[in-house]
């Protein structure tokens, strides 16, 4: 049995269609309202018994923008209450019209908004520091990521590992993310099922020192652990390089007062990592090889 092929007239059909309800909304009244004059006159060329076409069709354009705002404001909570729903959600039609979505799974819209803000920095015309806006999209996209990620064992080395750790890459875990802050935004991020309404959130005071955190993703639910300014320095090396590297460049960046005691401290944070779940495995030379 053969599946015959659509007629050419739907393919177009369902072309234009979807320019229609993927028609940005209006927000010039206050209000997110259809603009059924932007519509494709071909796609609403029948006549309804109730309503003019156009109507119909209007129902389909604001019910598509409405779920898609909602799903990128429950992936990005702190970032919608931080500058409120409104400007939040002019923020992510700016996104979602210029990365159209085509995944069949509704959740990865979201994919790259963190980058995205980033990359625009919005701020000033929303009354907030740009900086503290970017980073509670990346605060957010890093809940997001850790939740997504699938279940895994964590690494438990053994006596072979311990000879090859040097010269080997330590896998991470894809359920633990490395963040920091200016603002105390995990706090408040951490408070938001607490307040309620639209209306954008007051922006803590600046920190005196950034803050720097693990965070993981445990049976009862996310847990945050602090790190050190230079510990987290190490991680995100590790991240990108093996161990030996990582150590070498932490020890350059390093005052000559610091070098003494990053032996010892290097290898407690390395131990306390392992107890909590950072890393998968170890990759060597040869396996990296042969990927």
């Amino acid at each position: 049995m053969t599946r015959g092929r659509a007629p050419e007239w739907l393919a177009d059909f369902q072309e234009r269609f979807g320019s229609v309800i993927t028609t940005p909304l209006d927000r010039t009244s206050g209000t997110l309202t259809a603009r059924t004059d932007r519509y494709d006159p071909a796609v609403g060329a029948l006549p309804g018994p109730r309503a003019p076409a156009e109507h119909r069709l209007a129902v389909y354009n604001r019910q598509y923008w409405f779920r898609l705002f909602e799903v990128l404001q429950f992936s990005f909570p702190l970032t919608t209450r931080l500058i409120g729903h409104w400007k939040y959600n002019a923020l992510a039609a700016s996104f979602l019209s210029a990365n159209t979505p085509k995944s069949w799974d509704i959740d990865r819209v979201a994919d790259g908004f963190e980058g995205f803000v980033a990359r625009v920095r919005p701020g000033p015309e929303l009354g907030i520091d740009s900086d503290a806006v970017v980073e509670a999209a990346y605060i957010d996209a890093a809940h997001r990521r850790v939740f997504r990620a699938p279940a895994v064992l964590a690494f438990r080395p053994g006596a072979r590992d311990a000879e090859q750790l040097l010269t080997a890459r330590l896998v991470p875990s894809p359920a633990m993310a490395i963040l920091h802050e200016s603002w105390p935004l995990l706090e408040l991020r951490r408070t938001l099922g607490a307040t309620e309404g639209e209306a954008p959130l007051a922006l803590p005071p600046r920190l005196a020192e950034p803050r720097h955190f693990a965070l993981l993703r445990h049976p009862e639910g996310f847990v945050t652990f602090p790190l050190e300014a230079r510990e987290a320095e190490l991680f995100e090396l590790l991240l990108r390089g093996r161990l030996a590297d990582a150590l070498a460049e932490l020890e350059a960046r390093c005052s000559e007062a610091e070098r003494g005691s990053l032996p010892e401290r290097a290898q407690r944070w390395l131990a306390r990592s392992v107890e909590l779940g950072f890393w998968i495995g170890l990759e060597t030379p040869q396996q990296s090889t042969q990927l």
